[in-house]
Order: C-alpha cells, then structure tokens, then sequence
C-alpha cells in the first residue's frame, strides 16, 4: 500500500477524506497522516482517522518534516491563496503531490511550483477531476485525428446560482486578496475552472497539452456584495486563431449546467456532464459520462497509477496553467463592473437569500448562440474589456497596478 497524507479535512476537502477513507478500508492506500486546524469542529472525521492510526497534526509543515520520505502522495484540498506554498513544501519533502482546482491565484505561482517540482522529481496532479475520465481524452482524440474536421470554435456557458451564504462559508470565498496574497475567487477561478480548464485543453495541439494562447478579452461583473467577480464573459484567441468562449455566473436564477459545444466543419461535439454527444457527417453518438462518484474513483486511481507508470495520464500544472493565465488575464483586461441596482433582484426563501442579474440566463443564452460578449450584445449595463496580448505572459501585476 502506498502512504498518503492529507492537509485539511473541511468544506470541498471533505470528499478528499472520504475519498482516503474508502481506499484506506479496501487497503489501496494507507492514510499515515492529516493536518487539521480545526479538530473541535471536526471532531467526529478526526475520531474515525484516529481509528486507523492516523497521526493528526495542526501544522503542514510539522507534518511534512516528520514523514519527510515516507509520503507518497499529500492531497491539498485548500483554500486557493494556500495551494503554492503547500505545494512547494510537499514536494521539498520527497512526496507527489495532489492540489486542488485552481492550481493557484497566479501565474507566477504555478511557475514557481513547476520549477520546484522539477528539481524535486515528483509530479504534482491538479483536481480537475473531469480531466481524468475516460471520455476525456476520447474527445481530445476525436479532435486531433480530424473525425469532427477542422475546429472553428470551441465554446462553454454555464449558470450556477449561489446564494449569499456561499460567500461567507470561509474568510477567502469572494475575495480577490487575503493577507495580501492573492485569491482571485470568482466563477472562472474556482466552481466553473474545471471548463475553463476544459477548453484550453481541448483546444491544444497534443494529446497532453492545453492551448496557447495569444490573448483574452474579457468582461467582468459582481451583483453580489463581495470583491471579486460573480459573472464573466470571455474570449480566448489561441496561437492557431481559434476562438475560444466561456460564459458563466453565479448571480443567476435558475441552475443550468455546464456545457461545452466543440464545432467543427464536419460534426461537433457537445459536452455536458452527465453524457457527450458526438456527431460526425449527421450520425450522433451519445457517451454517458461517469457519475460524481465515479469521477472521483478514476482521479484517485490514476493518481495511484501515476506513481509506478509515467505515462498514466494526469492533469500536470503546465496543463492547469493555462487555466490560471486565461483567469489573470480576464482580471487585466476587465476591471469589475458593479452590476447598477435597477438591473438586480433578490430572492429570499426559507431564510437562504440570494442576489442575481435579472434575465443573466437570457443574456448568456445568447451570447452563447451568437459568439459575442456581453458589450457586443449592447447589453444596458455592459462594459468592454481591452484585449490582453499573452506572448510570454509570466507575471500577474499588483493590486495596485491592475
């Protein structure tokens, strides 16, 4: 059995426990170790790891520095703003390591994380856990060997409402800074990444690699009362001038999940999450994606995988970068434009109160259909964002300078 350690137990790292858990008792792996900084309130996670010899710690780097080579793999389910610093000491203690989506705030982050983890000969695995199922690289396949033609477009919206509990769940949700290191928390840095992330790769060139791309133009929004964005509209221009749109919210009324149409000159493909439609020359073929369960069965397994073979397929940080540059630089190119209070309602229900862009479902529907940003559109309350050229984009400016 292979030992693992974990840093943080609460919020999304409760399924990353559970996830432990259910190898630990099939004995696939062995949970050796688990920072939890907040053992009174999860007093009951922190029995059961107890129970099967598991050494709890309140510090990550106390833990590390104890089971220094003796981790093989120290899953990071952490608040944004912590994944770079965990992530370089993880590695600086001989183990593999698997962060949380985003891979971090910035740029400049992930390219500190990549250089450590080159020196440390040990891979780091980022939790888009879509990346991981099987019909994840049949799509890239089917767009590399030409099957849906030549791609036009790559495109994806989705509208998750999120009430205003949502943003006070932890000190760091809604914000663009914490103790003066970046968050950037909003729908394309955190819930919807996974198809931000999604596209990028689709759009790359390799079967292992996500796009390049020559700018952003990007607009930005809050209705909500917090500091960084809750809706967006973006688009991307690889280096093969493929345009690539993202459209998302989370000030909305009604719940529609994510989809990403790939178009070609011959087919489409259109993701969804619980099945992938194919059509090639008007045959339509239907895959049935695996559940939430399953998807994270196929991460977990990989990542065990990963550890005896090189070549088993993981989501690295030079794929999950790109993801980071296209989220700083739709920050560069869109300052955040407080939605005006005659476009916002709310809507209170049971005590659970929630704020959204009235007609944002209709607004994203067609600028979806027509392939325009919300400005292009004339949207009332809508502003246009400059277009961020990326060539050797390695550095996120400062608060100040943005």
């Amino acid at each position: 059995m292979k030992n693992v350690a974990i840093i943080g137990i609460s919020g999304f790292g409760t399924y990353h426990y559970m996830d432990l858990m259910y190898y630990h008792k099939k004995k696939v792996l062995n949970l050796i170790s688990a920072t939890v900084i907040n053992q009174k309130e999860e007093e009951k996670k922190c029995n059961e790891l107890r129970a099967i010899q598991c050494k709890l710690y309140t510090n990550y780097n106390e833990m590390l520095t104890e089971n220094k080579g003796k981790i093989d793999i120290c899953f990071i389910p952490t608040g944004i703003h912590l994944h770079k610093e965990m992530t370089i000491q993880a590695l600086r203690s001989n183990t593999n390591v698997f962060v949380e989506k985003p891979a971090a705030p910035t740029i400049q982050d992930v390219l500190e994380m990549e250089k450590v983890q080159s020196t440390a000969e040990r891979f780091v695995a980022v939790g888009f856990q879509h990346t991981y199922n099987p019909e994840f690289l049949k799509i890239k396949n089917l767009i590399l060997d030409g099957k849906i033609g030549n791609i036009k477009t790559i495109k994806c919206f989705a509208m998750w409402p999120r009430t205003e509990s949502y943003y006070k769940r932890n000190n760091w949700a809604g914000k663009l800074k914490l103790n003066e290191q970046w968050v950037l928390d909003s729908p394309f840095n955190n819930a919807l990444s996974h198809q931000l992330n999604q596209i990028c790769f689709f759009a790359g060139e390799n079967i292992l690699s996500s796009a390049e791309i020559k700018s952003v133009q990007a607009e930005t929004y809050r209705a909500n009362n917090i500091e960084s964005p809750d809706t967006v509209c973006m688009r991307i221009i690889t280096k093969k001038d493929l345009p690539i749109y993202f459209f998302a919210t989370h000030a909305c009324l009604e719940k529609i999940d994510p989809e990403i149409h790939i178009i070609g000159n011959k087919g489409k493909i259109i993701w969804r999450i619980t099945e992938t439609q194919i059509e090639i020359d008007g045959k339509r073929t239907v895959l049935f994606n695996p559940s939430f369960e399953n998807t994270r069965r196929y991460m977990i397994e990989s990542l065990i995988k990963r550890i005896y073979d090189q070549t088993v397929f993981i989501c690295t940080l030079d794929i999950a970068k790109i993801q980071t540059i296209c989220a700083n630089a739709a920050h560069e190119s869109s300052k955040i434009i407080q939605i005006p209070r005659q476009f916002i309602s709310r809507k209170s229900q049971n005590g659970i109160s929630h704020i959204f862009i009235n007609n944002i479902e209709k607004i994203i529907t067609r600028s979806f259909e027509k392939e325009m940003l919300f400005s292009e559109l004339g949207i009332d309350w809508a502003v246009e964002g400059k277009i961020i050229n990326l060539n050797n984009y390695i550095f996120f400016p400062s608060y100040s300078d943005l």
